[in-house]
């Protein structure tokens, strides 16, 4: 007997509603939700140090609520107190290991997952909405901040939960919602001031609202009223706020900045800082992909009129980004963070409007893919091997190579001295070496920052150092804020460095000061026919001084004359080799105490071109031999024709200049190989 289609179209649809249907928008936002808390909290073990202004959190944190409002209220460009307050009771209850304060901001990040769910409800079907949810767990930009033990993550939170409690107070104009929305505010207003561009955003809705809601509309105004009072006592108390606001107009907002902002801005909202971003192609992929969508839902909603207050967010966001820039702020990612989530949502309207037809499946499917696994593979270095910070490495190599007074020898030198060259490193120095007082002395400059330091104040304080020290450490870091003018730069090049490596949170060197125990090697010596030689000094074997121990730098200093105008910039080379052949080699540019290179020198000027040679700890000890040669850009090195110490140089490519002993180190040092094994070194 014949069956018809319609029965067997019957009996599926029957068997369909027997089926359980497991994958639910439920299901998926509750997915994408583990999916981020695992994002989050991976490898937070082995993030490394504190940044910069995470200790600064750790040291706020220390002191007692009121102590922490008081001292946040007069520090300028600071934020509101209470994410400093609940990290307080926060380290009281579980330490300041690095971990335990980032796991703090952890779930603020998670929570945001189905707060941008709950927002995108409001627009969106339960799909897309799980989608923008999505884009939030995955984005490099907020797992970044969600693991740091900054308030960025919970500011995010609270702005977004802003943004929805309005909303929906607005379309339902319960007594609930705006209590809750009033509180929401007012706790994120004091939690961090980009928390209250959701009020911006709001605002800006108004006057589209007002004539088919003008009492909630009213309401709402009442509310901002009443958050305004709550917020007015920290307005008033903070004067570290008031005291920044001269500062508006210093920066220029011109076409070439926007350019630059605009370019690095689109990546870093998409697929995360160049910190923690990979090279490559994927990450302009999947920005090209979410930012087409962002478009995309963004020409819709302004088409359909829907969606305004996502779109207010936006502008509010870029709006403080600029008043930022005329701050003469640097461009910093997190200053995009607040729109992250509303974009989110603007990205998933595309897929909310789509069709639903069976050849649109495919490609769809294609985007969401795209777009919730692509941030996570283009940032994927993240999650492997990055640190985010490495000054406990910088302080253990200064506890450990650091000399102390030796009475037998350089009477007129104490023990060697650091110079923290930048902001507020005194926190960070105290927080990863708070035995420092035993071991070194240290010089701050400046004390603090605004204002810049001058020329004065850098050889004032530098000098004495220089003149009470035989060594110098030098911790550089945030130098663009303390010493826009290189004065400190510039002071420290006329002194013989012995070492210089780039941390992720400074730029440790090691600096021999003028001592009277230089070998003097005369003569006159042409190279080529653009340069002349008269004198080289180095730290040379002489009967009147003790050996050179290892652990320390070998200092060299050749007077160099212009004997014309050149258009390439000279670099010296400088090696030592040790009984068995090994070489310690550096090589450095020509350049004067102003930092000019040989390029932008004249005919007839003479310059001390100073630099020393680190000889490690466990150097072999043994007579060395000395040498220096001058190289061009390409390496070719100019041919030495003439007379040095009693040596004729026919023309050679190098000069020798002598003995150099080296003993094992007097004080016990350890391996800077061992420490390096042990702390991780330089980046580079």
């Amino acid at each position: 007997m014949a069956v018809r289609l319609s029965e067997v179209a019957a009996a599926w649809r029957g068997r369909a509603e027997r089926v359980p249907q497991t994958v639910t928008p439920l299901a998926g936002l509750v997915a994408v939700v583990v999916l981020g808390a695992v994002l989050r909290s991976m490898r937070l073990q082995q993030l490394g140090d504190f940044d910069f202004d995470e200790v600064a959190s750790v040291w706020y944190a220390r002191s007692l609520p009121l102590d922490i409002i008081a001292a946040i209220a007069e520090a300028p460009f600071e934020h509101p107190p209470l994410y400093y307050v609940a990290l307080h009771y926060w380290t009281t209850w579980f330490g300041e290991q690095e971990p335990i304060v980032r796991w703090l901001s952890v779930p603020y990040g998670v929570l945001l997952i189905p707060a941008t769910y709950q927002l995108a409800r409001l627009y969106l079907r339960p799909w897309p909405a799980v989608f923008a949810a999505g884009v939030v767990a995955v984005s490099p930009m907020l797992v970044f901040f969600s693991r740091e033990a900054r308030m960025y993550a919970a500011a995010a939170l609270f702005g977004t939960l802003a943004l929805w409690l309005f909303e929906r107070a607005m379309r339902r104009g319960r007594r609930r919602d705006w209590v809750w929305l009033a509180l929401t505010i007012v706790i994120g207003a004091y939690v961090d001031y980009t928390a209250a561009l959701a009020v911006v955003a709001m605002n800006l809705t108004l006057p589209w609202r007002f004539r088919q809601q003008r009492r909630r509309v009213v309401a709402f105004v009442a509310i901002e009223l009443a958050c305004v009072a709550a917020a007015l006592p920290w307005v008033l108390l903070a004067r570290g706020v008031q005291d920044s606001l001269p500062a508006f107009g210093s920066g220029s907002l011109g076409l070439g900045l926007i350019q630059e902002v605009a370019a690095s801005a689109w990546l870093d909202v998409f697929v995360g800082d160049a910190a923690v971003r990979g090279g490559g192609r994927a990450g302009a992929l999947v920005a090209g992909v979410l930012g087409a969508l962002v478009i995309v839902g963004a020409a819709l909603a302004l088409a359909r009129r829907t969606a305004g207050l996502l779109l207010a967010q936006v502008a509010a966001v870029l709006g403080f980004l600029a008043l930022l820039l005329i701050f003469d702020k640097d461009y910093q990612s997190r200053y995009l963070l607040p729109a992250i989530p509303t974009l989110a949502v603007v990205a998933a309207i595309p897929l909310s409007l789509a069709p639903r037809r069976a050849w649109v499946m495919a490609p769809a499917a294609a985007v969401v893919v795209a777009a919730l696994a692509g941030p996570v593979y283009a940032s994927r270095a993240y999650y492997d091997d990055y640190r985010r910070g490495d000054y406990r490495s910088i302080t253990a190599t200064i506890e450990n190579l650091a000399r102390p007074q030796r009475p037998d020898r350089d009477g007129g030198k104490f023990r060697d001295a650091v110079v923290l060259a930048g902001p507020w490193q005194g926190w960070y120095w105290r927080h990863y070496f708070p035995g420092f007082l035993d071991k070194v002395d240290v010089w701050f400059l400046p004390e603090e920052v605004p204002p810049a330091v001058t020329a004065e104040e850098v050889k004032k304080k530098l000098q004495r150092a220089a003149d009470n020290h035989r060594r110098l450490w030098v911790v550089l870091a945030g130098l663009e804020q303390a010493d826009p003018e290189g004065h400190v730069e510039a002071w420290l090049s006329s002194q013989w460095q012995a070492r210089s490596e780039i941390y992720r949170n400074g730029v440790l060197q090691l600096y021999m000061t003028n001592v009277l125990d230089l070998v003097n090697r005369r003569g006159y010596v042409k190279l080529d026919q653009d340069f002349e030689i008269e004198r080289v000094q180095f730290s040379g074997a002489r009967a009147d001084q003790g050996p050179r121990e290892a652990g320390d730098g070998v200092r060299f200093t050749v007077f160099v004359r212009a004997m014309r105008s050149v258009d390439y910039d000279l670099r010296l080379r400088v090696w030592l080799r040790t009984p068995s052949g090994v070489i310690y080699a550096k090589d450095l540019y020509a350049q004067d105490r102003f930092l000019r290179r040989t390029s932008q020198w004249q005919a007839g000027d003479e310059h001390q071109l100073r630099t020393a040679l680190w000889v490690p700890a466990e150097a072999e000890p043994g007579s060395y031999e000395a040498f220096v040669t001058f190289l061009r850009p390409d390496d070719r090195p100019l041919m030495a024709v003439g007379r040095l110490a009693r040596i004729d140089h026919p023309g050679v490519d190098y000069l020798w200049l002598g003995p150099v002993d080296i003993v094992p180190p007097s004080i016990p040092m350890a391996s800077e190989a061992g420490l390096r094994e042990s702390l991780g070194g330089p980046i580079r």
